[in-house]
């Protein structure tokens, strides 16, 4: 067995039964087809990328198919120069869909990498005068609930909300087919945004984060409410249509909203181009989709997580306004990743420093053991070693 396959099977469930990898085919490296979506695509090599390397994580992935990768796309330099699709089981938000047949045209769960479109359409909102100040108490929004309206909880800012350090207690570490899980008592509640306000105080705002799901519910209702606009028609307005994105989903009801922390469905190349705004200051095909000031501040680092020990002591790490930020120790020094991140392994890394968004979609849902770190692993064992020209080491956004 080869030192590749040896690296990936130790992601794979402790304990789960699986096969000797099969026989890896040779597979030689493709320029992703050039379609009429927007997608500029290159040949790897002419932006600085192994294209032999990329070819071998290919085969290694397709050898191990109970990894559940079904889709890497990488955009380097403003073009798509990279994209492989594998087959797999899969669900539409909670429900077996069996194993489908993964190819450009296949819609994937992005679950919490929802969280970070209702993060940008709150910057748009922001930005057009419709939400005056990331300051302004988060509870004045729901007069409905004059209960909530007292001098503890108007503490909690929207500044807080998006940077999940409201100081509220949640409990979203138990996987989300768990009934003690909050999002999921939430979304069966019937006043879901009464049940994620009204939760009870953990610590004081703004000295803690601790994922909550719920608050982005809350967000997206105050993008509603600042908007007077569905929050479907909102981003179906303000980043959908400029991104020629027409084949979406966004499931979930939650008292007439869809599932804001978690409901979004699309195209693997469609979820590519959204993370391509976050590496062009919010530009896509010339047109300003967002805007340019928040897509740096939303994804610089709010709350800045302890220090870790091991390979990555020197790291930087925390959390945006519904962005994790990862600044890895890697050869060529530190990488930093500006990161949507949603359960089963969806991920859009966004990486300035090297030019570059890497794309992954996989089917690990509820996988909180080693699993877990399945994408960050093809990231940064594969991927980012495939870089050889154009690295800028280092931290802006720390």
């Amino acid at each position: 067995m080869n030192k590749l396959f040896v690296v990936i099977a130790a992601l794979i469930l402790p304990g789960a039964f699986f096969a000797q990898p099969q026989t890896p085919a040779v597979v030689v490296y493709q320029r992703p087809a050039t379609l009429n979506d927007g997608w500029q695509t290159a040949e790897a090599d002419s932006v600085g990328l192994d294209s032999v390397a990329l070819a071998k994580l290919t085969s290694t992935i397709r050898a191990w198919p109970e990894l559940g990768v079904h889709a890497i796309l990488i955009e380097r330099s403003g073009k798509l120069v990279y994209e492989s699709y594998f087959d797999g089981f899969d669900e539409r938000l909670g429900q077996p869909l069996g194993r489908v047949s993964m190819n450009v045209d296949t819609k994937h769960d992005l679950r919490s990498v929802t969280k970070s479109f209702v993060s940008a359409l709150t910057g748009i909102a922001l930005s057009e005068g419709a939400i005056k100040s990331l300051d302004q108490p988060v509870v004045e929004w729901f007069p409905e609930f004059p209960e909530l309206n007292t001098a503890e909880r108007r503490r909690i800012t929207l500044a807080h909300v998006l940077s999940m350090t409201s100081g509220l207690q949640w409990n979203e570490d138990v996987p989300y087919n768990d009934p003690k899980n909050d999002e999921i008592r939430m979304t069966r509640d019937p006043r879901p945004l009464h049940y994620a306000l009204a939760a009870p105080f953990a610590a004081e705002p703004g000295t803690t984060f601790n994922y909550n799901g719920g608050l982005t519910q809350v967000m997206a209702a105050v993008v509603e409410r600042a908007t007077k606009t569905p929050i479907k028609d909102y981003a179906r307005v303000k980043i959908l249509e400029p991104l020629g994105i027409t084949d979406v989903e966004w499931l979930g009801n939650l008292g007439g909203m869809p599932a804001a922390a978690s409901g979004l469905r699309l195209r693997p190349r469609d979820l590519a181009k959204f993370g391509s705004l976050y590496l062009h200051k919010g530009r896509w095909g010339g047109k300003q989709v967002l805007p340019e000031d928040w897509v740096e501040r939303s994804t610089r680092r709010q709350f800045r997580f302890p220090a870790r020990s091991g390979p990555d002591a020197k790291g930087e790490f925390g959390y945006a306004y519904f962005w994790w930020y990862n600044c890895y120790p890697s050869s060529g020094g530190l990488i930093e990743a500006r990161t949507a991140v949603g359960n089963g392994n969806q991920r859009v890394f966004v990486m300035p420093g090297l030019d570059m968004v890497v794309t992954i979609l996989a089917g690990r849902y509820n996988d909180f053991t080693t699993g877990g770190t399945l994408a960050t692993r093809i990231l940064r064992e594969h991927i980012i070693p495939a870089v050889k020209t154009g690295i800028t080491p280092g931290c802006p956004g720390s």
